[in-house]
C-alpha cells in the first residue's frame, strides 16, 4: 500500500518569508566574515602588536564576539524553524530572522553614510 505523504499546509512558509530567510542567511554569513576580518586585520591597524597566538585588542576579541553572536544566532533561528510546527517558535524564528536581517541593513546603510559624510568632504 502506497502513501503519498504531503506537507501540512502550515509547514509551507509563503515565499515573502523564504526570501526574507535566504537574504537573512547570507547578509548574517557575510557581516560575520566581514567581522572576523576586521579583527584579524584590526590590531595590525591599531598597532596592538602582541604574541602571535591570537588578537590582544579587546576590541579585536569585542569584533569576534560580534561575529560568534551572529552566528549562534543565526543557529538559534535555524534550530526554532527546524522544531516548529507553524505555532509560537515559528512566528518567533521569522521575527528573529527579520530583526536580524534589519539591523544588518540598518548598519550597513548607516557605515555607507558615515563614509559618504566623513570620507568624501
Amino acid at each position: 500500500m502506497s502513501v503519498t505523504r504531503r506537507p501540512r499546509t502550515d509547514a509551507v512558509l509563503p515565499v515573502g518569508w523564504a526570501l526574507t530567510l535566504a537574504f537573512d542567511v547570507l547578509a548574517t554569513a557575510l557581516a560575520s566574515l566581514a567581522l572576523c576580518a576586521v579583527g584579524l586585520l584590526l590590531p595590525g591597524i591599531t598597532e596592538d602588536h602582541g604574541p602571535t597566538t591570537g588578537p590582544t585588542s579587546p576590541t579585536a576579541l569585542a569584533v569576534f564576539a560580534t561575529a560568534f553572536a551572529l552566528i549562534a544566532s543565526l543557529a538559534g533561528t535555524a534550530t526554532l524553524l527546524s522544531r516548529a510546527g507553524g505555532g509560537r517558535a515559528r512566528a518567533l524564528a521569522l521575527g528573529l530572522a527579520a530583526g536580524r536581517l534589519a539591523l544588518l541593513g540598518t548598519a550597513a546603510a548607516t557605515f555607507v553614510a558615515y563614509g559618504i559624510l566623513t570620507v568624501e568632504p
